[in-house]
């Protein structure tokens, strides 16, 4: 399959081609959508961002289709199918971008109509049982989510990662509220037995207490305090003073989840720029986690595939760990001791961290700890963990934690000066801080129901906005404002599983093996790289998925295989002899929008065989603004002919191959795959 055509393609037309939307009647929105408007309206101002008569923000309002495509890939992880496309184009109601927000969070059982009113029976690539569950996709997209902030792509047994990314998947999709979902993962206990089943070859899982929701803890619980290295030496586990694990990564994992609290940087020393917490306030969090107790582990796969003993991951709690005083006296029970950066000892019984609002008031400590290591009688019964947990979800930045991680996810920033969703320090301003209050407090109010701040959101004119940037306000300092929508690059689940609905992916139907070319496929889109604190750094930048998607066994004998032929082959089959209704359907199916003229008209002259490429340097007289190329002006050297062999010297210009029939599939196949591969496709814009 040559590529020419592909290259060709990418002289400039896509990605520019979407115009601003066509006025619309102002639709009805939610108070907590009118106050986001004002809030953001004022940081525009603020900042000296003018918004031009007419418009709700300083850029123009992204089209219908631009902004159906930004919904699908935020709220359910793929981009729309062309079925779908056309069915939100038949909307002509004023809230139609609201209707569609609201149907991709909650609707179980949605059927689009086609082109002349009639509900679809199928849509191929797409499970569709009396309708399309986007409810359950929405579940899905947001556990996907999850699992990778909280327990990374890397270093975890992966049968135990499908099961945790299954647990939330159904917290999700039963609407648990957020506190919930954060109590029961911060006081999991239980375990989980996965034993080969040599006749089926599958694995059998059994589940207790908690089940896969224990995963959390057990990946981030940290290393034994006395190592098997140390245990050779002599040393020996001190579980009654100290317990067994130093819970190092699990503390700073909770903080910074679920509090937006980076504590890790105070674990060895105070910091030097951010006062609000201390040394003492890590290692008084950490000492909740010091009765805990696990068996197996769950940051290695199994070894042997035809094991029969069962792989067991165990979280427990142990009441007589950590409780011990000093020489046998009551002095010093239940307490965490570490090593201050001066050389001196500290020691501190577990402490919640402090509220923002009790460190403005100069308050030293939050006034929720356990003296002696002991839970008070008010919550007897509970252990440390569950005590934490029911702090955590008490704590002023609870709200504030989640809002800014789903403002983060929607728009590729958090509402501080920094984009990174997860920091709130002196050191970090928040650029919104009227908005963040007010959102979490009605995120509380309401339940801490996920589903209505993000259509809140969603439905908002900041989220609504263009890409495309008003050049007087493209500088990056501008950036915290939201004058527009920024551009975000797919994740690795959400590129697969976009590239399925592209090629129609019949694998979509078998979710199983759906599930195992999902796990092999994107493994090989990231390289993965983890610290003590379980981070990852993902490099997973445009280059390599291009790689990664140029090779054709990678889609077409995975991802987008089919029976009776490949997916391009069935569109000219099914619009022989309309060259324009191929391509139409063609960017449909990848960059959900139709073509524009301009790129009508270059397609149809790479088709006919009239368009020219340089393979070597352009000479300036024949670059075209578009970053294409122009035949050569008249009295220049006449390019070669058809038959010529390529020049190879830098300015040598080759005719592009056309089509070599008006069904030609394998030039529709070109146009396809560099559909795929433009900028377009990989981003959300």
């Amino acid at each position: 399959m040559t590529r020419l055509p592909a290259a060709a393609l990418a002289g400039g037309l896509l990605f520019c081609a979407a115009g601003p939307a066509a006025a619309q009647p102002a639709a009805p929105v939610s108070e907590q959508t009118k106050k986001i408007n004002e809030l953001i309206a004022k940081g525009w101002e603020k900042a000296g961002i003018t918004v031009p008569a007419g418009q709700a923000g300083p850029t123009a309002k992204a089209t219908d289709l631009e902004f159906m495509r930004r919904a699908f890939i935020d709220l359910i992880g793929r981009i729309p199918t062309p079925e779908e496309v056309i069915d939100f184009e038949a909307d002509k109601t004023p809230n139609k971008r609201a209707r569609l927000v609201h149907r991709l969070l909650n609707d179980k059982k949605y059927v689009p109509k086609d082109r002349f009113g009639k509900p679809l029976a199928a849509i191929a690539g797409l499970k569709m049982k009396n309708g399309l569950d986007y409810k359950d996709a929405s579940a899905e997209n947001f556990a996907d989510l999850w699992t990778t902030w909280m327990l990374t792509r890397s270093n975890v047994n992966p049968k135990y990662r499908e099961l945790f990314r299954d647990w939330l998947t159904n917290k999700f999709a039963n609407d648990a509220p957020w506190d919930a979902v954060v109590r029961d993962l911060v006081g999991a206990t239980g375990k989980i037995s996965i034993k080969l089943n040599p006749t089926k070859m599958t694995d059998d899982v059994d589940v207790e207490g908690s089940g896969a929701g224990i995963v959390f803890v057990a990946r981030h619980l940290g290393d034994p305090l006395i190592d098997a290295e140390a245990k050779k030496k002599g040393e020996r586990e001190d579980l009654p003073h100290d317990g067994k694990y130093d819970g190092v990564p699990i503390t700073s994992r909770v903080t910074k989840l679920f509090l937006g609290i980076q504590s890790h940087c105070v674990q060895c020393h105070n910091h030097p720029f951010n006062k609000e917490y201390v040394q003492s306030d890590f290692w008084g969090v950490n000492g909740f986690f010091r009765q805990t107790d696990r068996v197996g582990l769950v940051n290695t796969a199994r070894k042997k595939k035809d094991a029969t003993g069962p792989d067991t991951l165990e979280i427990a709690e142990r009441p007589t760990w950590n409780t011990a005083g000093l020489n046998g006296t009551d002095l010093g029970r239940g307490m965490v001791r570490y090593e201050r950066r001066d050389g001196q000892k500290g020691a501190t019984v577990p402490t919640m961290i402090r509220d923002i609002a009790q460190f403005a008031n100069g308050d030293r400590t939050s006034g929720k700890n356990l003296p002696a290591g002991e839970v008070p009688s008010t919550m007897k019964g509970q252990s440390r963990r569950q005590v934490l947990a029911q702090w955590v979800t008490e704590h002023d930045n609870f709200g504030r934690a989640f809002v800014n991680r789903m403002w983060g996810h929607l728009f590729g920033r958090g509402l501080n000066k920094e984009p990174t969703v997860d920091d709130f320090s002196s050191n970090n301003e928040v650029v919104h801080p009227e908005l963040l209050d007010y959102l979490a407090g009605q995120f509380k109010t309401y339940g801490y129901d996920q589903k209505k701040l993000l259509e809140w959101i969603c439905t908002s004119d900041a989220y609504q906005l263009s890409h495309v940037a008003n050049k007087a306000y493209a500088g990056p300092k501008y950036d915290p404002f939201f004058a527009r929508m920024p551009l975000k690059a797919l994740s690795p689940e959400v590129m697969f599983d976009s590239l399925a609905v592209a090629t129609r992916a019949e694998t979509r139907r078998d979710k199983d093996a759906y599930a195992r070319l999902k796990n092999d496929w994107t493994a090989k889109l990231t390289q993965n790289f983890g610290d003590d604190e379980g981070n990852e750094v993902t490099f997973n930048g445009t280059v390599v998925q291009a790689l990664l998607m140029m090779n054709g066994r990678e889609i077409n004998g995975e991802v987008g295989s089919r029976k009776g032929g490949g997916v391009v082959e069935a569109v000219v089959k099914d619009n022989r002899g309309n060259a324009l209704a191929i391509y139409d359907q063609l960017f449909l199916m990848t960059v959900s929008r139709h073509p524009t003229k301009e790129e009508l008209a270059r397609l149809e002259e790479v088709r006919a065989g009239k368009a020219w490429i340089n393979l070597g340097a352009p000479p300036a007289s024949t670059s075209s603004p578009g970053g294409g190329t122009q035949p050569p002006k008249k009295g220049a050297n006449p390019p070669p002919k058809k038959d010529a062999n390529p020049p190879k010297g830098p300015s040598g210009l080759v005719p592009v191959p056309g089509a070599s029939s008006p069904d030609d599939v394998t030039f529709y196949q070109d146009v396809f795959w560099a559909l795929l591969n433009s900028s377009e496709f990989m981003l959300n814009h």
